[in-house]
């Protein structure tokens, strides 16, 4: 469904890239009449991004993008590598930014983004798009409900063969492996459903030596106490063959029953005081839609976005006491 909106802010995608495509795909999909333009440091590029969106907006370096006055929002979308020199940058130069997640490689590249959003007193999202898959609000309605219970573990299973090459593989831009790259979105998931703060965690990987190109770990297996009690475990692995094409099973265990769901949302069930089976919305099941929708519509209404820089900073945080884990063998304050 479009929407016609006579005041929608204008983006410039930061960074051409397979990512940046597809998030103007769907911007413009909701909205034909958003102004797009984009930056790159390779010129043709930026004109070939610009073409496809039939924009005359395009800028052959990322400096001459922020200081023109063209756009209103700059939508990061470079390896996160370069995430927290270019929203210092935009921030510097007034606009308002949203950043393609992982945030930054590590938490003092995010508080450096912090400190000059503040300075500026401009906006700052990051377009974590699980935050907005529509299965998760069900299954905590269905918990708010009573219908399991009390909550007592999330078990959240993603696995799958998943190959990778280019700058993923390169330890210095990375800051990370399996858990900050491509696990970013399972620990917003993680803490979505557990609905509370997580306040310790304690991570494992194999012991086992095999070959892989990847600079930090592949496959990790973390669990996580929230402050409601609740104990959480995430088992992420970029190396483990799935037969099931990227499908998993994970669950919800509480005091009078369980929750079982397709790990992306693609279906799950209720058994406790109701039993219920349902199908996900096939119509965004990753969440991107309702995440642009959201970020337009907020900005045009003066409402912060979500989810905010704090709650991101948190995740991070969570991250980031996970791999101290690896190194210290044993449960680390959050």
């Amino acid at each position: 469904m479009t929407k016609i909106i006579s005041n929608l802010p204008r983006i410039c995608f930061i960074g051409c890239g397979d990512i940046a495509l597809k998030h103007a795909k769907i911007l413009k999909t909701i909205y034909p009449a958003v102004e797009l333009s984009f930056a790159s440091r390779n010129k043709n590029k930026a004109k070939q991004y610009a073409d496809i969106f039939k924009s005359r907006l395009y800028f052959g370096s990322y400096k001459d993008a922020f200081i023109s006055k063209t756009f209103d929002i700059a939508f990061i979308t470079t390896p996160h590598a370069f995430h927290s020199e270019l929203a210092v940058m935009a921030a510097n130069n007034h606009k308002d930014i949203i950043i393609e997640k992982p945030v930054t490689r590590n938490l003092q590249e995010l508080i450096k983004i912090e400190n000059a959003v503040k300075k500026n007193k401009v906006r700052c999202a990051v377009a974590e798009n699980y935050y907005y898959k529509s299965f998760i609000k069900k299954i905590r309605s269905y918990i708010e409900e009573g219908l399991i219970g009390d909550v007592l573990f999330i078990e959240l299973n993603k696995t799958g063969r998943s190959e990778k090459s280019g700058w993923r593989t390169n330890k210095g831009m990375m800051g990370g492996g399996a858990l900050l790259e491509g696990g970013v979105h399972w620990i917003n998931t993680l803490v979505s459903l557990a609905d509370s703060a997580p306040v310790e965690a304690m991570a494992f990987k194999p012991g086992i030596k095999y070959k892989t190109n990847i600079p930090f770990e592949d496959s990790i297996m973390v669990n996580v106490a929230f402050k409601n009690g609740v104990i959480g475990k995430l088992l992420h692995s970029w190396k483990i063959m799935n037969p099931a094409k990227g499908m998993s099973l994970s669950k919800i265990y509480g005091t009078n029953g369980v929750i079982t769901f397709e790990s992306n949302g693609l279906f799950f069930s209720v058994h406790g005081k109701k039993i219920k089976i349902r199908l996900a919305n096939p119509f965004d099941l990753l969440g991107f839609k309702a995440m642009h929708k959201s970020f337009i519509e907020n900005y045009i209404n003066n409402v912060p976005w979500k989810p905010s820089l704090d709650r991101i900073k948190l995740e991070l945080r969570l991250i980031e006491s996970a791999y101290k884990s690896l190194k210290s063998k044993k449960s680390e304050i959050i």
